[in-house]
């Protein structure tokens, strides 16, 4: 809610604060705080230089209030600005003092951070100042890892990996031997294109037993993006000698083998023939064509007018069919120019016609940009 009436001209108040992290190399506090004032609600997140723990708390109230002050301005028009205060700081300013002492003292310790109490608690931990029952300084070790995990859950769920990726991390802190963890981590590192990340992230997680068949999807899909398929071919033959007949894993690995030049349609007949529609579904959302430039590094271009004439479909439904991204086709350095590699050709040819995929790709792509069309197909010899 963002309403101008609901708080007294120049009212600050402070809702809430919690650590997002302790950087001991730095010697940074990063603080995540809720507060309102004239311009509304806000969350955000401060960067404290851990000095004193009286000047670090005076920090926080001064550069919370210029931030207040300076969005009020730009989204309520206060041009003149009122004076502004904090409502409850005499009720939070002792709170913040002692968490940030609370920090200072906890990194003059010895030994590795990651396995003190005091520093995991401290990492975890937050303030909430109007409801007490949701501050995480009141719950134990397990009640904030559930608070943590549903957060990642829901951010997850909305597309926010960075932050679900925040809460993780703490939730990691806190459980250290828990696969879902990493598993998560992975995902949030995948999404983000950070896929160094989330190959280790996957990788810790099947190091602690987990033998999910989606984990060790996720493991192989990232391996196939770093372009190692030999790393991916291992671990696609490790899920399948647990689960033999499972038709996203055979599809992955056939392709795999095909990327590498190897034979790979005798392992899609045995998905056809356990899960026909599932294997057809599972080609049209996985298999890729395209060989990267490590596995193809001579690629024999032709022209969309030479597939036109060896499909013996029109140019347009091969134009409809690139733009529909269904056949592997490669950008040149013209306008709006593609060709194709005619080895990948052949073998999503082979593939569609093999598996009843080719006919209904046509139709689609003839229908959609340029109308219906008799014309048949002519296989690539």
């Amino acid at each position: 809610m963002r309403g101008k009436l609901e708080y007294p001209s120049g009212l600050i108040e402070l809702v809430s604060v919690e650590v997002e992290m302790i950087d001991p190399e730095y010697r940074e506090l990063w603080l995540g705080y809720n507060y309102t004032c004239p311009g509304g609600e806000y969350k955000s997140t401060m960067v404290i230089p851990i000095t004193d723990s009286v000047g670090m708390a005076h920090h926080f109230f001064e550069e919370l209030v210029e931030e207040a002050r300076r969005l009020s301005e730009i989204d309520g028009g206060y041009s003149e600005g009122p004076g502004f205060f904090l409502s409850n700081k005499s009720g939070t300013f002792f709170l913040i003092k002692n968490l940030c002492q609370q920090v200072i003292n906890v990194l003059s310790m010895e030994g590795p951070l990651e396995e003190n109490r005091l520093y995991i608690d401290l990492s975890t931990t937050g303030i909430h100042f109007k409801d007490p029952a949701k501050s995480l300084t009141g719950m134990d070790f397990d009640q904030r890892l559930k608070v943590f995990m549903t957060r990642a859950k829901e951010k997850i769920s909305q597309g926010f990996y960075t932050l679900a990726a925040d809460d993780l991390e703490k939730a990691r802190a806190l459980c250290s031997n828990s696969p879902i963890v990493y598993k998560l981590l992975g995902i949030c590192h995948r999404e983000l294109g950070h896929l160094d990340l989330a190959l280790e992230m996957f990788s810790k997680a099947m190091d602690i037993d987990d033998r999910d068949k989606d984990t060790f999807l996720y493991l192989e899909e990232t391996g196939f993006f770093l372009d190692d398929m030999e790393f991916c071919e291992n671990i696609l033959e490790e899920m399948l000698s647990l689960y033999p007949d499972d038709i996203r894993g055979l599809v992955e690995l056939a392709n795999v083998r095909y990327q590498m030049g190897r034979d790979y349609v005798d392992i899609l007949d045995k998905a056809f023939s356990i899960d026909s529609k599932e294997t057809k579904e599972v080609i049209l959302q996985t298999f890729v064509f395209k060989r990267s430039k490590s596995h193809n590094p001579d690629p024999k271009l032709i022209s969309a007018r030479d597939v036109s004439t060896i499909m013996g479909v029109s140019l347009e439904t091969i134009k409809g069919l690139v733009k529909l991204n269904r056949i592997p086709s490669r950008e040149t350095e013209e306008r709006s120019g593609f060709v194709f590699d005619e080895d990948e050709l052949k073998a999503w040819i082979d593939v569609y016609t093999r598996y009843g995929l080719m006919d209904n790709e046509i139709e689609r792509a003839t229908d959609k940009f340029n109308g219906n069309s008799d014309q048949g197909m002519a296989l690539l010899t």
